[in-house]
């Protein structure tokens, strides 16, 4: 009866999974995965420099995605972009069942694994796209799978691994994970037997060896250690794309960040309280992947694939020593697992959950033209716009697929590579002019809500026209080209003065059965637009605006409301991108509150840039040097606050540098 009654719980988890995973394509590599996709079956070969944008055309690209950009092509080409977010959908089911699968050949009960994979998805959440990243998350539970059935009951499927890997190493650059954990249950049986297994020797052996059967053969073996050049914090990539951020240097926390700091407290706790049963392979995988998971918040599906099973082997041997509570609070649980899922269906198919999560999905089939440039792309298309263009980045996968032109960048950082990627992050700080004279571009086709330091920029250049303006996208083009476009004529643009809507409790009911506004959405993003780059009595009011936001800022920093600060002082420097203060202090409070060293020098050199003789940055800027451990870059900043006259940094020379 007990099982019986948890299976409810177990299907109605099993729907939530399905609804999250079907949602609208945003992955803003999309683009390019499916324009190399229909090159590779169109030329009948493998790519070995870069054929999609006019910056790098020289650069070596090894494509060791190629397999899945012929597969996402392939169902493109069947059943078009619906097809996609169908397949995307299977797999996360797919992995889903295979989760459940492991969970069950440890003898997991339904009423633990109900819960493991609820809080699973949850946590794996955003990175449920039309990736290659969903055949690493299949093809690593597989193994782990495979390797637990050896090791506990001793099923010997072994001679599946070689032929996982060598599908694995064509899908993408993690297929060197799966080496790992082979390796790391082989020294576990090691240990524990004293002895080696040959099986899993040979098995091992062949699966390493089958990496190298690839369309770049050593180079494409060894591309996944140059790519961990990424995690280090001096790297410009680690500095300034989300996903490689660590996990404590958020801004924000939103509910799967919560849940994965409880995942990771409960692991830490139950391994502790059962360190005598752990088996050697189960620390080692937990210590590794929750080092990873911890240094970059984009390997946190990783630890969750490696420490539900575990967790919930360690959590059910526990509990068969509680009975005292059990009962009563298993009825709580199940009663909580019949709830929440059924509460968050509703507020997923109105797409209410992705909003209060600060995310950009949206629950359906097809494209996402709210995070795609879908009608920026049309636009130039239907007006045979095939001039060079300059493209923010996040833009270039999906123009490079919808366009006969090449593009400036995408999101192939590996090819890129660092040089480039420092010119479009030096162009935020006033460098556009420089960038635009050095490539030469005919349009400038960027998402002007995170690219807005271009929109400040453009408004003072002269001869460019804004021939193009959407919820997400503007194109400007350069005179005389594009000269049959009529000019944008902002004036025409109604405007919205609220900059939030208010979060009331109506409001939050009303996710469970309304879809948002997205169209009044895109007019506060135009809105925003207008006011960036319109009149100086708009320019003034921009001002007012931004000096009340930073004020609210400093009160909330100063009633400990640290989060709300943050969001206020975002908002100063979205309507005023010279504001150096507000960028002094949200440097400040990244630093003092989030442990966010690298954002706050972002944050101080942008100060910088503002006002070079700006005391405080540098004095800032410095401070947080000293916090990486960076002593000799501290001093050097201290050294220059010193000379703009600055007292506090006399005394931080005097305790830390003049040794």
């Amino acid at each position: 009866m007990q099982v019986h009654k948890w299976i409810w719980a177990l299907v109605l988890v099993s729907v939530l999974v399905f609804v999250l995973s079907l949602r609208q394509l945003s992955d803003p590599d999309l683009g390019f995965h499916l324009k190399y996709g229909k090159w590779i079956v169109t030329h009948q070969s493998f790519p070995a420099t870069d054929q999609t944008t006019y910056t790098v055309s020289d650069h070596q690209y090894i494509d060791l995605h190629w397999l899945f950009q012929v597969v996402i092509y392939g169902v493109f080409i069947l059943f078009g972009y619906p097809g996609i977010s169908l397949f995307i959908c299977f797999l996360s089911l797919l992995l889903s069942l295979l989760l459940l699968i492991r969970l069950r050949s440890l003898r997991i009960p339904t009423s633990i694994i109900s819960i493991a994979i609820f809080a699973a998805f949850l946590i794996i959440d955003p990175r449920i796209a039309a990736r290659p990243e969903m055949f690493t998350f299949l093809f690593l539970t597989g193994i782990l799978l495979i390797l637990d059935l050896y090791m506990e009951q001793r099923k010997n499927l072994l001679y599946l691994l070689p032929a996982i890997m060598l599908v694995w190493c064509n899908m993408h650059a993690l297929f060197i994970l799966g080496l790992l954990v082979i390796a790391v249950y082989f020294i576990g049986i090691l240990i524990r037997d004293h002895k080696a297994d040959k099986s899993l020797l040979i098995c091992m052996i062949i699966s390493f060896l089958v990496c190298f059967i690839n369309p770049y053969g050593m180079k494409g073996f060894s591309l996944p250690i140059e790519l961990l050049t990424r995690f280090d914090p001096n790297n410009i990539y680690n500095q300034h794309i989300q996903e490689f951020l660590p996990f404590f240097a958020q801004p924000h926390f939103v509910i799967r960040d919560y849940l994965f700091i409880i995942l990771t407290g409960v692991s830490a706790l139950v391994t502790v309280r059962s360190i005598k049963t752990r088996k050697l392979h189960e620390l080692i995988l937990l210590l590794l992947f929750g080092f990873l998971a911890i240094g970059s918040i984009r390997n946190i599906p990783l630890f969750v694939l490696i420490a539900i099973p575990i967790v919930s082997k360690q959590v059910f041997e526990l509990s068969g020593k509680i009975s005292k509570w059990k009962k009563k609070v298993s009825s709580l649980v199940f009663i909580a697992m019949i709830v929440l899922p059924m509460a968050m269906i509703p507020r997923l198919l109105t797409n209410a959950y992705y909003l209060t999560n600060n995310s950009f999905n949206k629950t359906g089939m097809g494209i996402n033209n709210a995070h795609q440039p879908v009608q920026a792309a049309n636009f130039l298309l239907n007006n045979h716009l095939n001039g060079r263009i300059l493209n923010s980045i996040g833009f270039g996968g999906w123009l490079s697929w919808a366009l006969p032109q090449p593009v400036f960048i995408d999101g192939r950082l590996e090819v890129m590579q660092e040089s480039i990627y420092k010119e479009v992050t030096q162009s935020w700080n006033g460098a556009l002019p420089g960038l635009i004279n050095k490539y030469q571009p005919q349009l400038i086709v960027y998402n002007y809500l995170k690219y807005y330091p271009w929109t400040f920029q453009m408004k003072e250049l002269k001869g460019w026209r804004l021939i193009y303006l959407d919820g997400i996208a503007a194109i400007f083009a350069r005179e005389p080209f594009a000269k049959q476009i009529r000019e944008v004529d902002l004036s025409k643009i109604p405007l919205i003065d609220e900059h939030s809507a208010p979060k009331t409790v109506n409001n939050w009911l009303k996710g469970f059965y309304r879809q948002p506004d997205y169209s009044t959405m895109d007019m506060l993003h135009q809105t925003l637009f207008c006011l960036q780059i319109n009149s100086p009595q708009r320019a003034k009011n921009n001002m007012e605006k931004a000096i009340t936001f930073f004020n609210g800022a400093n009160r909330k920093t100063c009633q400990g409301d640290f989060k709300g600060a943050l969001t206020d002082y975002d908002s100063s420097i979205i309507l005023l991108p010279t504001y150096t203060k507000a960028y002094n202090n949200r440097g400040i409070l990244r630093a003092s509150v989030f442990k966010d060293y690298s954002g706050a020098i972002n944050d101080f050199n942008k100060a910088i840039a503002c006002d070079p003789i700006f005391s405080d940055a540098y004095l800032g800027r410095g401070t947080a040097h000293f916090l990486l451990q960076e002593t000799e870059a501290a001093c050097n900043d201290w050294k220059h606050a010193r000379s703009l006259g600055n007292l506090q940094a006399v005394r931080l020379i005097e305790l830390h540098c003049n040794r």
